[in-house]
């Protein structure tokens, strides 16, 4: 190699993206958008409805106020699209439980248990608290109405999948859903005051009973 060669500076490589690539403004809103909602179920669950503030929620997902209310025009907003957030979370780990159960065990059966199991997870019920507060709050009443017709639609259709067959036959199909639906709710609300209470493990049992009769074929 000549001297002249040697001194010659080394062609520059192609520019290549780097692996931390800047990210979009749109990519940005939604990773604080997602932080917002996280720290809302988590503030929730902590503090409960009566001592959430836009502040703690804020400041646990590290940006400002202000931020806050650029992604979300009141609290009450922020309230019901973490509920919608938490919503598909909750359906997919309903589902998983119940395709672990084993393939000898009733499915109407693992359906309620695996229902009850999710109701009694710590964020659901911080959810519930929501609903009982709007009883007086027509602001958070009207939030919540938006996401939670959807969700019940949802949970329709996840059950239809469940018992396809029990659906396509039976007209009771979707009231049979919606009393389970709500007999399990209402014992989480009152199981607040009363966790260990025996009674609820009879009640699930005679859901499923119920459940039973209702889905068996016509004679």
């Amino acid at each position: 190699m000549s001297p002249r060669s040697a001194s010659r500076p080394a062609p520059k490589k192609a520019a290549t993206a780097a692996p931390g690539a800047r990210r979009t403004q749109a990519e940005r809103r939604e990773t604080t958008r997602r932080k917002l909602l996280d720290a809302t179920l988590e503030t929730l669950v902590e503090q409960g409805y009566a001592r959430l503030t836009t502040v703690a929620v804020a400041k646990r997902a590290g940006v400002s106020q202000g931020a806050l209310f650029t992604h979300f025009d009141t609290k009450e907003e922020l309230l019901a699209v973490a509920v919608e957030h938490l919503f598909p979370r909750i359906i997919q780990d309903f589902l998983a439980g119940v395709g672990a159960r084993p393939s000898g065990k009733d499915r109407v059966g693992a359906a309620v248990d695996m229902l009850w199991a999710v109701y009694q997870r710590p964020e659901l019920q911080a959810a519930i608290e929501l609903y009982v507060a709007a009883r007086t709050d027509p602001e958070l009443q009207r939030a919540l109405a938006a996401v939670d017709g959807p969700h019940r639609r949802n949970l329709h259709r996840v059950a239809r999948e469940l018992f396809p067959d029990v659906a396509a036959t039976h007209p009771d199909f979707d009231d049979v859903v919606e009393l389970a639906l709500d007999a399990v709710q209402g014992a989480a609300v009152g199981g607040a005051a009363r966790p260990s209470d025996p009674a609820h493990r009879r009640m699930l049992d005679t859901l499923a009973r119920f459940m039973r009769v209702a889905f068996a074929p016509s004679a």
